[in-house]
């Protein structure tokens, strides 16, 4: 069974008391922080690997919503707070819940209950992911088998797409539309209307273009913040 680390931040100890008392009664989460003042927390938190994160909103100094901004890998987060109205900002930060105090346990299993579905989701489209390993694409009156391995990146010509890989293009009829959703989300994205690239084949970038195998591809405007997020979450440097 595998053990789910949690980081718990409250500027108040009998707070951390009461989540850390909840946890307590889980067999597989265990606490490997907690902090009442959240900047030591912040600092700390770069040095763990945690699954699961309890944050309070109103703390002096460093709030939870700016503890959260600044976290570049984030895991996920259930704000604990005092106070109703900060939730639609933390949903906003894509948080898996929002508990006001005082936390029963019948509400905080609520919020367990949705971080195991969420990772067992996660779990299985991984396991998916790792399955399909080709595609099968239609060219030259053939059905072609592709590794996704040897895409380099797909290139949009009207109602075709130039798939090129490290040795050679292949051309089929299709939309670069159609063509993304058969990809795997996580490891190709699209960059511009007519440009989706495989991520781990990226050698450099910019906030204007890609560069694959010394070649240069536009970034799109309308794709241009999407593209920078998924590299900053990958610390792509």
């Amino acid at each position: 069974m595998k053990t789910y680390n949690c980081f718990i931040v409250d500027d108040e100890p009998l707070a951390i008391e009461v989540i850390e008392d909840h946890l307590l009664k889980l067999q597989n989460f265990k606490v490997v922080g907690s902090y009442t003042d959240s900047i030591e927390a912040f600092v700390q938190y770069k040095n763990t690997e945690a699954d699961l994160l309890f944050i309070d909103i109103e703390m002096p100094d460093f709030n939870g919503l700016e503890f959260i901004k600044s976290l570049k890998n984030k895991p996920e987060i259930i704000i604990t707070t005092a106070y109703r109205n900060f939730a639609v900002q933390g949903f906003d930060l894509n948080i898996l819940d929002y508990l006001v105090k005082p936390i029963s346990f019948e509400r905080f299993m609520q919020s367990i209950d949705k971080f195991i579905d969420k990772k067992s989701s996660q779990i299985h489209k991984d396991t998916l992911v790792e399955q399909q390993q080709f595609m099968i694409v239609r060219a030259d009156r053939k059905n072609i088998k592709l590794f996704l391995d040897d895409i380099l990146y797909v290139e949009g010509l009207k109602d075709y797409v130039k798939i090129v890989l490290k040795d050679k293009q292949i051309l089929t009829k299709q939309s670069i539309g159609n063509f993304e959703k058969n990809l795997q989300s996580g490891r190709f994205l699209r960059v511009h209307k007519s440009f989706i690239v495989a991520l781990d084949k990226i050698t450099a970038y910019t906030a204007y273009d890609v560069e694959i195998d010394r070649l240069e591809i536009p970034i799109g405007r309308s794709y241009k913040k999407s593209f920078l997020e998924v590299m900053q979450q990958n610390e792509f440097s």
